[in-house]
């Protein structure tokens, strides 16, 4: 079994931002396609930090992105919102994934 699997995409991504972030990506699998960033990992623990806080500072004011870090074998998913200046992070518990959803949807 895979340690993590990571997911995310970032919208309102310019090619100057680009230029400036692809070097920090630690994902395996990237697509970058007219303004929208999408990373993919699964295997071994990578560290984003430094990656999505680069995104964070370098989004236009009506950019946005979300990253799904999906912890395999501490059975968590860490999910991060990132906007222009602003990251936030939840940690959900594998299990709990669906209603964490639903109370958040109204479901």
């Amino acid at each position: 079994m895979e340690d993590v699997r990571v997911y995310g995409d970032f919208h309102r991504v310019n090619p100057e931002m680009w230029d400036k972030i692809q070097g920090l990506s630690p994902f395996e699998q990237v697509d970058y396609n007219g303004d929208v960033l999408r990373v993919d990992h699964e295997g071994h623990y990578i560290l984003i930090d430094d990656f999505i806080e680069a995104i964070r500072d370098l989004l236009p004011e009506n950019g946005y992105g979300h990253v799904e870090f999906i912890d395999q074998l501490e059975w968590t998913v860490t999910r991060y919102t990132i906007k222009p200046g602003k990251i936030e992070e939840k940690l959900i518990l594998v299990d709990n994934v669906v209603d964490a959803h639903q109370r958040e949807n109204g479901l």
